[in-house]
């Protein structure tokens, strides 16, 4: 901060302003010229500037700001009313959520801060409002969170499955001589039996575990995401159909290629599209999504799959947790499904998130990054449909 304060003293010294008007306009360039966006305010709060940034991320394009104040436009953009007392302050700041401009599903996260004026004039009073695109950190930020809790779960699995595989070996071998000795006994022999199968059963959820906790590293090739996608959709198809479940799809580019292993793909994308099956009621509908992004500032080129349900949804409680391992709100399964989906996507340095809202389905959005050996490919735009 300070080197670009020092910096701009050096500007305004060597540069000639001959009327306070190109000072003004001096200024105004400046402002429009930074790469975040600001909202300038007199001290009560009433508008005086947006800059084209801050028009950007507010979707302001083409809006008057006349007799608006910021707390005002804040509060229509965001949804806030007593959250915007954190910005009466000078350096309070404010996380906030809101839509797509475009009207897309997804939302943005914008930081909000403020600063007050510094001026030795006294009729030169108020502050402005730096508003910060953070929606790619803040996804880091709570995928790194939810993989301190993987990592730990793991570390439990892992040393579960080493405490307990011995005993059950043990009670296993003489389950099975008990049965043996039981063969004159139907009665005796179908008890043991079932003390068999429930070892055994046991056996196999140690081995899930394990599995779990030590995860196979990926073997990299290069996909074509469109193929996968499709062959995904043909097995999802047969479950859906079983479940009175319809099937939609739409995949945007002709081509799309990313280095992955296509078994833990595939895997990802059958776990997300059983999730949603099991979600729905019969007569549901199951949405399998497939775009590019284009690089930006803050990440490289993007695949970007989306897996929408049309169920009961997920509780706002629940939704940090639902990538926890054995975490369910369905008591017939072991809540494994999503929690292995999120170690694939890791393991691919990508990111997953989802969005729901109780009695309104639920999307998962998996974002893999294209790795500059894949091909690129074109995109056009096709949509490709197909029901069942």
């Amino acid at each position: 901060m300070h080197a670009i304060q020092a910096g701009l003293r050096d500007v305004m010294a060597q540069a000639a302003f001959d009327t306070p008007e190109h000072l003004r306009e001096f200024f105004f360039a400046m402002i429009e010229s930074l790469p975040g966006g600001i909202l300038l305010a007199d001290r009560q709060g009433n508008l005086l500037a947006v800059n084209r940034k801050g028009s950007q991320l507010l979707g302001l394009a083409g809006s008057s700001l006349q007799n608006k104040t910021c707390w005002g436009l804040l509060s229509q953009k965001f949804g806030l009313t007593h959250e915007l007392a954190a910005l009466t302050l000078s350096g309070g700041r404010l996380l906030c959520e809101m839509e797509e401009a475009t009207g897309g599903p997804e939302k943005r996260c914008i930081l909000v801060s403020r600063n007050d004026l510094q001026s030795p004039f006294l009729h030169v009073a108020g502050f402005f409002l730096s508003l910060e695109d953070v929606t790619f950190p803040a996804l880091m930020e709570m995928h790194l969170d939810r993989r301190k809790r993987f990592a730990a779960m793991q570390e439990m699995a892992e040393a579960m499955s080493q405490e307990l595989k011995n005993p059950l070996g043990s009670l296993e071998l003489y389950a099975s001589i008990l049965k043996r000795e039981l063969a004159g006994d139907p009665d005796n022999e179908r008890v043991a039996a079932r003390m068999l199968g429930a070892v055994r059963t046991m056996h196999h959820l140690l081995d899930n575990f394990v599995t779990f906790s030590g995860f196979p590293l990926p073997q990299l090739e290069e996909l074509d995401m469109v193929a996968v996608l499709k062959k995904s959709m043909e097995t999802l198809r047969e479950m859906a159909g079983d479940h009175g479940i319809l099937m939609e799809s739409r995949i945007e580019p002709e081509q799309a290629y990313l280095l992955g292993d296509q078994a833990l793909i595939g895997q990802l994308l059958l776990n997300l599209g059983l999730n949603a099956i099991e979600s729905m009621p019969v007569g549901g509908t199951l949405s399998l999504g497939l775009r590019t992004l284009p690089p930006d500032k803050e990440h490289g080129a993007l695949v970007e799959l989306r897996v929408q349900d049309r169920g009961a949804g997920i509780a706002p409680e629940n939704l940090q947790k639902i990538f926890d391992p054995f975490f369910s709100t369905k008591g017939r399964n072991r809540g494994l499904g999503l929690a292995i989906s999120h170690a694939i996507v890791e393991a691919h340095h990508g990111l997953i998130e989802v969005e729901s809202e109780p009695g309104r389905g639920a999307t998962f959005r998996v974002l893999l990054p294209v790795e500059l050996r894949a091909a690129t490919g074109t995109s056009r735009g096709k949509d490709v449909r197909a029901d069942v």
